[in-house]
């Protein structure tokens, strides 16, 4: 079984990793082992990221990969290539490219630009006049107990304003909507509930965590924005900013 606290670690790892490359949404495994070694988490590398892949096989086989929410396994056959995805991105409906002339540094099918939440993180950017922190995690906000009965993973919000302790939310239409995708939401977790419903029971915990930390909590739903055929939002920049500065009015006038 492998150790929480590795885990914890590695989580660690990859949200530095993502804030430090801000313009990376995908990247193979193997790519962060110089920063899991860096953190003593591996004493050096062997068959580029054999280590960190043998822990995420041991995961794989205990059904406990949603305990590195940033986890992306693209199965082919007999194959699992191994992915590290940024926060506020859409997870992957076809295969990430593995040429020769592709490098971790390029936009690729999951680009920052593609990802709504992303997109309306950004609105809200422009609303407020502030550049949130994307990445931010709690110290009271914390996931449901692990298998080990001790630890448990501290749960990132979309978008955290900290002059005006604000966070926004960008809820995305859940996969119990019949036009939503159909994937890992269906998965059990290690709480023995669907990622859905983990889902719900983690915005929940939101709503009730932060304004009793006196944040205030703002949700923009999908449903707000025109959708297409493929449930992404239509993207009309001066028809959407109303959008987020309607949602944020309160917040406005609040600190005006």
């Amino acid at each position: 079984m492998v150790n929480p606290s590795t885990i914890s670690e590695i989580n660690q790892v990859i949200e530095a990793y993502f804030k430090e490359h801000s313009s990376l949404t995908i990247v193979p495994v193997k790519e962060l082992m110089p920063a899991f070694i860096g953190a003593g988490i591996f004493a050096k590398d062997l068959r580029n990221g054999l280590p960190i892949r043998q822990i995420l096989r041991e995961l794989d086989e205990a059904n406990q990969l949603q305990l590195i929410p940033a986890l992306y396994a693209e199965r082919n056959g007999q194959s699992t290539y191994w992915y590290f995805i940024a926060d506020n991105t859409t997870v992957p409906t076809t295969p990430y490219k593995r040429d020769e002339k592709s490098t971790a540094g390029k936009e690729d099918s999951l680009s920052r630009a593609q990802s709504d939440a992303t997109y309306v993180i950004d609105l809200c950017d422009r609303v407020l006049g502030r550049k949130a922190n994307r990445k931010k995690r709690f110290d009271f906000l914390l996931g449901d107990v692990h298998k080990d009965g001790v630890s448990r993973t501290k749960l990132p919000v979309d978008a955290f304003y900290e002059h005006l302790q604000l966070v926004v939310e960008y809820k995305e239409m859940p996969a119990s909507d019949p036009g939503a995708p159909f994937y890992k939401s269906r998965m059990k977790t290690v709480s023995g509930v669907t990622r859905e419903e983990q889902r719900r029971l983690y915005d929940k915990r939101r709503a009730e965590l932060l304004p009793k930390h006196q944040i205030d909590l703002v949700v923009i739903s999908w449903s707000d924005f025109l959708i297409d055929a493929q449930n992404r939002i239509i993207r009309n920049e001066e028809r959407d900013i109303k959008v987020v500065q309607n949602a944020l009015k309160k917040i406005i006038q609040k600190n005006s």
